[in-house]
């Protein structure tokens, strides 16, 4: 196993596929931050219940992502 595949084994983690729910729920989010890819960030972990480990404060203010890091 190389590359991208080892990694995820080695971590016990998995990929998170975007979908639709994932897009809909990011698009209507009552956030006022507007990075594309933040909002989608924030959508994967509330409809997946899981945290999102990150250094970027921004997420804080998002009612049901919790973060560590």
């Amino acid at each position: 196993m190389r590359g991208y595949a080892a990694h995820l084994s080695r971590l016990g983690a998995r990929s998170a596929d975007v979908t639709a729910e994932h897009a809909l729920l990011a698009g209507g989010l009552e956030w006022d931050h507007r990075d594309p890819f933040d909002r989608m960030l924030a959508a994967q972990c509330m409809l997946q219940g899981v945290g999102l480990i990150t250094r970027d404060p921004v997420f804080s203010s998002v009612p049901g992502v919790r973060t560590a890091w």
